[in-house]
């Protein structure tokens, strides 16, 4: 896609799991597999990391690579530095951790976000137990698609012997955002509902910052610890490139 630049936020220095962008799943380090996916939505995909061994490692594949400040607080402050030197005039942002994302997902929140002139995003249907968890963020829409919560709490709520058939969405880790919306996001300051939730997305939408969400069928994993690599790897066996 055209004017469209895809960014890889990799940071190396993960509390929980140090070096994740680098961790081998059949034998390939995660961060290749992201932007393998990525190159099949995208015209053009940059990994944006704090650390020169993730751009070492992105450069021996044949992928782009840019080093950023260590002082980028989030993974979007990551891709707006990029931004600032790479004129686009959409941005999607590509969580480093989720080896598993469609390029379906990505292809379709970027038409959303063209065809809207708006930042978007993808969720797909969960029916299962998993969407109880708080690893695991939904979110409700409005009538036209637009986001209107994002949580790790289960919402919909469902009680009052109330059967509506509503579907729970599980978010998944990308954002697109034209360029002006871009600059105009990280210049917001947090609101408490991001703060208690840790969703950046709350941001935008405390701001009015609408966000359009692209129904996938194409799920994702992301990956947090160790312990997370062997479902990973399980589900990717059949992806091999």
């Amino acid at each position: 896609m055209k004017g469209v630049l895809g960014v890889i936020p990799a940071r190396f220095a993960s509390t929980r799991f140090p070096g994740k962008p680098l961790a081998t799943i059949l034998g390939k380090p995660m961060v290749e597999w992201v932007y393998r996916s990525a190159q099949k939505a995208l015209s053009r995909v940059i990994v944006a990391t704090d650390d020169e061994r993730i751009v070492k490692a992105v450069k021996s594949f044949g992928g782009e690579a840019m080093l950023t400040p260590t002082r980028c607080p989030t993974g979007t402050d990551r891709m707006a530095w990029v931004a600032r030197r790479i004129k686009a005039g959409y941005y999607v942002n590509i969580q480093g951790d989720e080896p598993m994302m469609h390029p379906g997902a990505i292809a379709g929140a970027v038409r959303l976000a063209v065809q809207k002139k708006s930042a978007a995003t993808s969720a797909v249907e969960l029916k299962d137990k998993p969407a109880a968890s708080p690893h695991v963020v939904k979110v409700v829409l409005d009538k036209e698609g637009k986001a209107l919560y994002f949580s790790r709490s289960l919402i919909p709520f469902r009680g009052h012997g109330v059967k509506s058939g509503q579907r729970i969405l599980k978010h998944l880790g990308l954002y697109v955002y034209p360029r002006e919306v871009l600059f105009k996001f990280i210049g917001l300051k947090p609101p408490l509902i991001e703060q208690t939730e840790k969703l950046e997305q709350l941001r935008a939408l405390y701001h009015g910052i609408p966000i359009f969400v692209h129904i996938t069928s194409h799920d994702s994993f992301g990956v947090d610890t160790p312990g997370d690599l062997k479902f990973v790897e399980k589900n990717l066996i059949g992806r091999r490139n």
